[in-house]
């Protein structure tokens, strides 16, 4: 189906506290495209924002805790795509095309999910 998509993802820190985003993407959607995307993801859910170049959400939570606590991590997580509203498509700019977020994803998933781009991997050892 071709046309506007959201993709819907979220950042739960491991206090289980939660900041939702969405983007916006044109263009086809096959069948298979969301079952692609999700052969892509770490453990089958995990992405790094920074490495798909997608907004990170982490920071939405700052405001809770006075910026990153040790419950922060690297990881954002895939909810869905799903059609566009009108007033989606009239408010969210366009992060790209549909495809662009497929080769995205596969690029990020055959170069290995890097945490290291994240911030968070900067602030906190997990050794």
């Amino acid at each position: 189906m071709n046309g506007y998509f959201v993709m819907e993802y979220l950042y739960r820190d491991a206090d289980n506290f939660k900041a939702f985003g969405e983007i916006l993407v044109s263009g086809d959607v096959a069948e298979d495209y969301i079952t692609e995307i999700e052969s892509y993801l770490y453990a089958g859910e995990l992405f790094v924002a920074e490495q798909v170049n997608m907004p990170t959400l982490y920071s939405l939570l700052w405001k809770y805790s006075n910026g990153p606590t040790i419950a922060d991590h690297a990881f954002h997580e895939f909810s869905s795509i799903r059609f566009a509203t009108e007033s989606e498509i009239e408010s969210l700019d366009v992060w790209g095309e549909t495809s662009v977020l497929l080769d995205t994803f596969r690029t990020a998933c055959q170069q290995s999910w890097d945490c290291s781009q994240s911030v968070h991997c900067a602030v906190f050892s997990y050794a």
